[in-house]
């Protein structure tokens, strides 16, 4: 009989992490790898490179190696198995964890040349553009011996793109946030005036995240709110002529990257997320963490965590009126806005926490393996 999975005192493991640059996967692939390092036997991550988290990873003495980025054409996926083949035939481990469809193709590939056929796959699903939907859940039911969706609607979009239900998992992606100076130091530091609300946001300045939605829908308010949209992308400069259009310049503040976003968080009124599209991000439950209420357009995998009316508010995707009447509504109605924070923070705390995180990935990881093996069903 194939023998079982070793005991996490004894795994080894590689993270394939396909960049190491700022971004919900790429800071939830280091944090996991951060939180796994003294729970396996080895750990090692292979990735493009980038920072911040690569500089956090090696600050560790968690090994990295640099091999090509796995993007989705055969020349450069090949490149990146090739080297992925050679870290793998030193590194020996019993499971990769490759995020996202490119890694995970890419791992397969790197396993057949290794010649490492009881190597098991493991692949997390963190979202992918709708264009590449279908192809996306192809290349996971060819590569991967088990695939996590980050929320339940992740998941079923998995099995209704063809993966064998059997073959897939959720874990909640998790979170650990706390901020380092008080509300009254952030609102003085932007010269937020006494008794005006401040309203933050946190997002790259692109199209998918469609702050400009949330510039509409303050300027339909018509009242003194104070907001922060920090982050950084091409469209500043769009956003900015946006802004001054609107009456708002001096109002709706544009930060630029920040390196101390959960204290905004924290310090803010509400919180808004105006995405267009999105899986789950992670600012959403760092925001219920850290006790903020929550308005967020009902996309992705937020409608998983956030049950609109409890534990936070949810508008439809694109409707600025809506998205003005919910933001409006949590600075009229404190109550309301104290209930769903104290909802909301519950949750992530109950369900997005690391050890919960850590333990299912682990299960998950002795699960694969065992498939690989031939100990379990694979379909």
């Amino acid at each position: 009989m194939p023998a079982a999975a070793p005991e996490p005192a004894r795994l080894r493991v590689v993270q394939f992490v396909p960049s190491l640059w700022h971004g919900g996967a790429e800071l939830v692939a280091s944090s996991l790898s951060l939180a796994l390092r003294d729970r396996v036997e080895r750990l090692a991550i292979a990735s493009s490179g980038g920072e911040p988290h690569g500089e956090r990873l090696r600050a560790a003495g968690i090994p990295l190696e640099i091999v090509p980025r796995p993007w989705a054409r055969p020349l450069p996926l090949f490149r990146s198995a090739r080297a992925l083949a050679r870290f793998l035939r030193r590194e020996r481990p019993h499971v990769v964890h490759a995020h996202n469809p490119g890694a995970s193709a890419a791992a397969a590939l790197a396993r057949l040349l290794a010649r490492l056929p009881e190597l098991a796959i493991v692949a997390t699903y963190h979202g992918v553009p709708t264009a590449r939907v279908g192809r996306a859940m192809r290349a996971f039911a060819l590569s991967s011996d088990l695939v996590v969706g980050v929320t339940p609607s992740a998941t079923r979009a998995l099995v209704d793109g063809g993966l064998p239900r059997a073959r897939a998992a959720t874990i909640f992606n998790a979170v650990d946030v706390e901020p380092r100076r008080p509300a009254s130091e952030v609102r003085a530091d932007f010269g937020v005036p006494d008794g005006v609300p401040l309203v933050v946001s946190v997002g790259r300045y692109m199209e998918e995240k469609n702050q400009a939605l949330l510039v509409d829908a303050l300027a339909r308010l018509q009242r003194p709110v104070r907001t922060l949209l920090v982050g950084y992308g091409p469209l500043r400069d769009t956003l900015h002529e946006q802004i001054v259009a609107s009456g708002l310049d001096g109002e709706c503040v544009l930060t630029g990257e920040r390196s101390d976003v959960p204290d905004l968080i924290a310090a803010a009124d509400v919180f808004v997320l105006s995405s267009d599209r999105e899986a789950l991000p992670l600012v959403v439950l760092e925001a219920m963490s850290l006790g903020t209420p929550v308005v967020s357009t009902a996309v992705g995998g937020v409608p998983d965590v956030i049950a609109d009316g409890s534990s936070g508010l949810l508008v439809p995707i694109g409707d600025a009126a809506a998205l003005a009447a919910a933001i409006g509504r949590l600075l009229d109605e404190p109550e309301l806005a104290e209930r769903v924070a104290t909802t909301g923070k519950t949750f992530v705390d109950e369900h997005c926490s690391f050890p919960a995180m850590v333990a299912a990935y682990l299960e998950v990881y002795r699960d694969a393996i065992e498939r690989r093996a031939g100990r379990r069903p694979s379909t």
